[in-house]
């Protein structure tokens, strides 16, 4: 038996960090916008016929390890394959008739470690994937799609030690361009239109600035801070919100100056949360994007490092061009050329 899973990794617009639960309950129509790009995480299981070892490989990490099955239940594993480990725990406890043959689970990720576009979460969906099918048999993510993001939240939950948020894993699960409203007991999630997502991807340049970050150390910061109280924290938690529903309502009327807009006065209130959200060299590329005609630019995932991108309202290569070569000029900022993901979770074989 052999299996391929990928799962697409998101740039988030607008509406970070309010996906958190219980974050979400206490503002007006909590509300996020993503969109999935072809920076795949992959998942490759395959299951020999004959009785042995589980072995399992984080192959953009470098980690690897090799455990008999009857210390499932008990082993350690190292940061790098403690995801691998604790999801084939949960699905080996589901799965009838377990064999005990040779199973290797083996993980990539084209997206930069700490690039703050969900890669974690992207990879952890793109497991659950592989494995559902393995211990299943089936696997239609418009039917089960709901179910195992509940699996994935509460197990990486378990991994990174503090409240995970949701948005990554929609983006994973579904891809495409899409608007989640985050409510009481359900999501409502909305596919936007193939042509606005296209139309995006001509608009927004993505860069990997160079230094990694902690999405969950940033974001359990804020949280806290929402969570006792903080008046300024939680304003401008609003103005986040609020942003984002102007961005939705510009996407709608493809009014590509107002998109450019809401970006900016959601990254300005963003910005506001912390002192380490954004850093000299990710505000210095802003400023070199606005000389070639970018209206709006912003951190991706939680701050303080990471992939940022930059807002271009006109569809214009020349200039976009002129923008990459300039904010490039910083050694340490790379390009991220990507492609709008359409389709989310994907199996073959």
């Amino acid at each position: 038996m052999k299996l391929r899973s990928l799962a697409p990794t998101r740039i988030d617009l607008a509406g970070g960090t309010v996906d958190i639960w219980p974050l979400y309950l206490f503002l007006n129509r909590a509300t996020t916008v993503n969109l999935a790009i072809n920076l795949f995480a992959e998942t490759q299981l395959e299951e020999g016929n004959a009785t042995g070892d589980i072995h399992l490989e984080a192959a953009d990490q470098g980690a690897k390890l090799s455990l008999p099955w009857s210390k499932l239940d008990t082993f350690q594993a190292p940061p790098a394959l403690d995801l691998h480990l604790k999801y084939l725990k949960y699905f080996a406890a589901k799965k009838k008739n377990l064999t005990g043959h040779a199973l290797t689970l083996r993980t990539s990720a084209k997206s930069p470690a700490g690039a703050g576009l969900g890669g974690s979460s992207t990879l952890s969906v793109s497991i659950v994937g592989a494995l559902h099918q393995w211990t299943y048999g089936d696997l239609e993510p418009a039917k089960h799609g709901e179910s195992l993001i509940e699996i994935t939240r509460d197990v990486e939950t378990t991994v990174i030690k503090v409240p995970a948020g949701l948005q990554d894993y929609y983006g994973a699960m579904f891809g495409g361009l899409q608007s989640i409203g985050w409510d009481v007991s359900r999501h409502a999630r909305k596919s936007l239109s193939l042509e606005l997502a296209q139309e995006l991807e001509k608009r927004v340049v993505l860069f990997y600035s160079g230094q990694s970050r902690n999405s969950g150390i940033n974001n359990w910061q804020l949280f806290k801070q929402f969570i006792d109280g903080d008046t300024r924290t939680r304003t401008l938690f609003e103005g986040i919100v609020n942003a984002t529903h102007d961005l939705e309502r510009a996407l709608e009327s493809k009014d590509w100056k107002k998109v450019g807009d809401a970006i900016a006065s959601e990254w300005k209130s963003r910005r506001e949360l912390a002192s380490g959200i954004t850093t000299p060299a990710i505000d210095a590329a802003f400023a070199k994007a606005r000389e070639f005609g970018s209206t709006a630019g912003k951190i991706c995932g939680a701050g303080g490092g990471g992939c940022f991108f930059v807002y271009f309202p006109d569809n214009n290569d020349a200039a976009q061009s002129q923008a990459i070569a300039a904010i490039t000029e910083d050694a340490s900022i790379r390009h991220l050329p990507y492609e709008v993901s359409l389709r989310g979770l994907e199996l073959q074989g």
